[in-house]
């Protein structure tokens, strides 16, 4: 069974319940109040509260602009776009000759379907949910350049446009929450394209996907997921996440993959409104190797919102069958590796093969379990028996 452990965390605005020693001069924190002075009441106003930021919009927003840029950064401000703050969910646009922008009239077609001559500004917020080094993979036809925290040094730029579809990585290194991000493309003539990928502290390399981007370029927000990891534990992944606002969250379907592409469902998790939350849950089956993790949310608002994929490694154990101690005073203990077997059989027989003593033991992830016999003192035959195999060895009973 999957377990699940929602830990909701406190509230931000503590509440407090006032008794009767609230008035006659004093007044409750954050309420409207009266005070008495004689025959004159005074009237005391409500704490003012600190606006509630609003809850982050999954993904970017683009400003399409007629013309090429020709690598002048200026073209953006200098120019008014044709197509102003058109939502788009990340930064996708794999290279080709159709008008996967979208951008309809704002270009030129010197041929049927293929437009050139245009520009885009894409623009929001990225939450980083581990802190560390990250390297960005900026792919594009043609020009296109990236910006992180205002930073008017590109993290990464493919400049000119005698070039086809090329990819350029650039390092940059990230604190835990809200940065700004921003990016400048072009294409000019040809095929035209435009991808964002990433990778960081136990992230592998992927698109930046719609769950970290948030379309507000600008200004405090409240981020969905704030964190969300996954850390290898005795031969099974413990798997965590934690929520900021969850307003018109559904459920948190936490998805596996062997290769990194496809992922199929492991288990899900109901949504806790409005937030924040935090959750705890075990993949106790992953392959040998390296398996991958990611969280759908599923939202009722919008399509699926995706959080960034999460790399584990399980090292093969070798089956080892620990039994001790020998000599014993009758009572002994039993340690089972990998931790992923859960189960056994014990057997124990007399040097004539009869069975004396038969128990089902729960292994309860590696930990060792007493076994208590109670048989005469004398030399038996023990089995024990998983589904990695069976042991057999003499054992020696309160010798």
């Amino acid at each position: 069974m999957n377990a699940f452990i929602p830990t909701p965390r406190f509230l931000p605005v503590e509440q407090r319940k006032f008794g009767a020693g609230w008035g006659r001069g004093r007044r409750a924190p954050g309420r409207a109040g009266l005070l008495c002075f004689g025959l004159f009441w005074l009237v005391v106003g409500a704490q003012a509260q600190p606006a509630t930021p609003p809850v982050g919009t999954p993904g970017l927003t683009a400003d399409y602009y007629r013309g090429y840029f020709y690598d002048a950064l200026g073209f953006f401000t200098a120019n008014a776009p044709a197509v102003s703050n058109r939502p788009v969910e990340q930064l996708n646009f794999a290279e080709a000759e159709t008008d996967n922008f979208g951008v309809g009239p704002v270009a030129t077609y010197h041929s049927p379907g293929n437009p050139d001559e245009f520009s885009g500004r894409f623009q929001g917020q990225l939450y980083v949910t581990t802190a560390g080094p990250h390297t960005f993979y900026l792919g594009s036809d043609d020009a296109a350049y990236l910006f992180l925290d205002d930073n008017p040094q590109p993290v990464a730029s493919n400049q000119g446009d005698t070039f086809p579809f090329r990819e350029t990585p650039g390092s940059y290194t990230l604190a835990a929450g809200l940065h700004t991000l921003r990016v400048l493309y072009g294409e000019h003539g040809g095929s035209q394209g435009l991808v964002l990928q990433y990778d960081g502290p136990g992230m592998p390399k992927q698109l930046v996907p719609n769950g970290v981007l948030y379309s507000q370029p600008q200004g405090p927000i409240r981020p969905v997921l704030t964190q969300f990891e996954a850390v290898a534990h005795n031969q099974q992944v413990d798997l965590s996440w934690a929520t900021t606002a969850e307003e018109n969250s559904v459920a948190f379907v936490v998805q596996k993959s062997t290769d990194g592409v496809v992922f199929t469902e492991l288990l899900r998790q109901p949504g806790a409104a409005p937030g924040p939350n935090s959750y705890a849950a075990v993949d106790p089956n992953p392959a040998n190797g390296r398996n991958y993790y990611r969280l759908q949310q599923l939202r009722s608002d919008r399509p699926p919102v995706y959080s960034p994929i999460k790399a584990v490694e399980i090292v093969p154990v070798p089956y080892v069958v620990s039994v001790y101690p020998v000599p014993n005073n009758g009572n002994f203990f039993i340690q089972v590796q990998p931790a992923a077997i859960q189960s056994g059989t014990l057997e124990l027989q007399d040097i004539t093969g009869r069975r004396m003593y038969r128990q089902r033991l729960e292994l309860r992830n590696g930990a060792a379990q007493q076994v208590r016999p109670n048989l005469a003192t004398g030399m038996y035959i023990l089995y024990f028996t998983t589904e990695a195999g069976t042991l057999v060895q003499k054992m020696l009973l309160g010798g």
